[in-house]
C-alpha cells in the first residue's frame, strides 16, 4: 500500500514541478502581474510535495522485538 501510494505522490509532484517552472519561466502578461504571489503559491505546493515523496520512497527499518 506504501509503495502505491508513493507512485500516485510522485506523480502529482511531478505535475506540480512541471508547473512551478511554467510560472518561473512564463512570460504572459497576466502571469507576469502576478509572479512574487505565484511563486509563492507554487514553491508552498511543491516543497512539502517533494518531502512527502522523499519519506515515502525511503525503506522503512524493521523493528526487532526479540527478546533474550
Amino acid at each position: 500500500m506504501r509503495k502505491l501510494f508513493a507512485v500516485l505522490c510522485t506523480i502529482i509532484t511531478l505535475f506540480a514541478i512541471k508547473e512551478a517552472i511554467y510560472v518561473f519561466l512564463s512570460q504572459e502578461a497576466d502571469m507576469v502581474k502576478q509572479r512574487p504571489i505565484l511563486i509563492v503559491i507554487s514553491l508552498s505546493i511543491c516543497i512539502p510535495l517533494i518531502v512527502l515523496s522523499l519519506w515515502l520512497w525511503t525503506p522503512r527499518g524493521k523493528k526487532n522485538n526479540q527478546s533474550n
